[in-house]
């Protein structure tokens, strides 16, 4: 990257305002009241709408570890000035682990497959294929994944986030090097994390159907929606100047491509899915697709890549919607995060194996009051991480090729790279 001989607007500071902490407070209060009303009425409905907002809000926290670990693993320097951001979304997986736990305190209401009679040969509810799964359909093995994922995935999130803060006091490489083994560790846990999680909290509400493509799936939305979430911050800060030189119109495009890009990546996973299990023609493998289109739920499954693919593909196609000409990169990004939650809905709610047969859908209210109960906690537990931390990484080796216009005494505080004893 080119030198430009005048100095950068350094970093200032985040103030959260006061109204912004109250805001979170009261979703966190509606979520509670919700779903402690929703036990009372109807716990089937009140632990579906738990799930909703667990994994609403625990796949966003994922998306933030993740790229930190792609942008380590690639050596991607583009994203430097902004690694605070999605190191921030990561802490809320700490608060996960817990409501991992909560969630499992309701698995007696959330999944049929629970009943020992399924697994039974001389019971008249055995079921054959269910029996099929009896070394993986388990109460332990249920409990065992969730904990385990939640506290691996949050663990090494913690590493990578003690060393980037580390290196805001010690500066060197060492770190650098350090996080790209731990970066390299995280893809491979979170491979494994994810795909449990997906397997027994998405689809093992029906333990007929199975998916090989369903975890790639899950993978697709939850980055798509972790990148819309990051633009959206990146456009606000930038309107503010908070972060000063170090963030130019540049962060806002390159992240604009990546939301479309993981569009179209969304889209073709969920069609490969729908057209491996048409062509297949596997009734246990169909069926997933049957409940989604009776009962009244087919208008909703149609409704889906509209909104989450087809509109969004068409708005982000100029390069300069990337860029949020006219906001549309914003409305765009909003909408997608929206549609997260319709996506999850959609998986979760309408077949309940076991425990009532097909339900018709109904308006969600219960699903989005305790959503907005995650929501709250998430936007103050990513606040509180983001203002409390230097807001950029400034003695980070390759910040220089982060930063639009810089001065190499002030973006390479270790030397340069390439320098006679200077690694990079």
């Amino acid at each position: 990257m080119a030198s430009h001989h005048h100095d950068i607007d350094p970093p200032g500071t985040l103030e959260i305002p006061k109204g912004f902490y109250i805001t979170a407070a009261v979703l966190i209060a509606i979520g509670v009241i919700a779903f402690a009303a929703g036990l009372m009425s109807d716990p089937g409905r009140a632990w579906r709408g738990y799930v909703i907002g667990f994994w609403f809000t625990f796949s966003v926290a994922l998306s933030g570890p993740f790229f930190i670990a792609t942008q380590y693993l690639t050596k991607a320097s583009w994203a430097v000035s902004i690694r605070r951001i999605p190191e921030a979304f990561g802490v809320f997986l700490y608060p996960c682990i817990i409501f991992g736990l909560i969630a499992l305190m309701g698995i007696d209401h959330l999944f049929g497959w629970l009943d020992p009679t399924l697994f039974d040969p001389g019971s008249d509810n055995f079921d054959p294929v269910v029996a099929e799964k009896e070394g993986f359909l388990t109460r332990t093995n249920i409990w065992i994944a969730t904990i385990a994922s939640t506290v691996i995935l949050a663990g090494v999130h913690f590493l990578l986030r003690r060393n980037s803060l580390r290196q805001d006091e010690e500066g060197g490489y060492a770190l650098t090097k350090q996080n790209m083994w731990l970066s390299a560790a995280f893809i491979i846990l979170f491979v494994i994390g994810v795909s449990f999680m997906t397997w027994y909290w998405l689809m093992s509400y029906n333990p007929h159907w199975y998916s090989t493509m369903l975890s790639v799936y899950a993978f697709a939305g939850l980055f798509q929606t972790g990148l819309a979430l990051m633009a959206l911050i990146l456009v606000y800060l930038l309107r503010r100047g908070t972060l000063g030189d170090t963030l130019g119109i540049k962060h806002i495009h390159d992240t604009g491509q990546l939301v479309f890009g993981f569009t179209v990546f969304f889209a073709y996973i969920g069609f490969s899915q729908f057209l491996l299990i048409w062509y297949s023609n596997i009734p246990e493998a169909a069926e997933w697709y049957v409940h989604r289109t009776t009962e009244g739920w087919g208008i909703f499954l149609l409704i889906l890549p509209f909104v989450k693919f087809i509109l969004p593909f068409l708005l982000l196609l100029p390069q300069d919607h990337k860029k949020n000409k006219r906001n549309i990169l914003v409305f765009v990004c909003i909408g997608l995060i929206l549609t997260h939650f319709y996506d999850i809905w959609l998986m979760v709610m309408p077949y309940w194996y076991n425990l009532g047969g097909q339900f018709a859908p109904a308006f969600p209210l219960i699903e989005i009051a305790i959503t907005l109960g995650f929501v709250g906690l998430f936007m103050g537990v990513v606040a509180r991480s983001f203002a409390s931390t230097a807001l950029v990484p400034m003695k980070d080796p390759y910040l220089a090729e982060s930063i639009p216009h810089s001065h190499d005494h002030l973006i390479y505080p270790n030397g340069k790279p390439g320098e006679a004893g200077k690694n990079d």
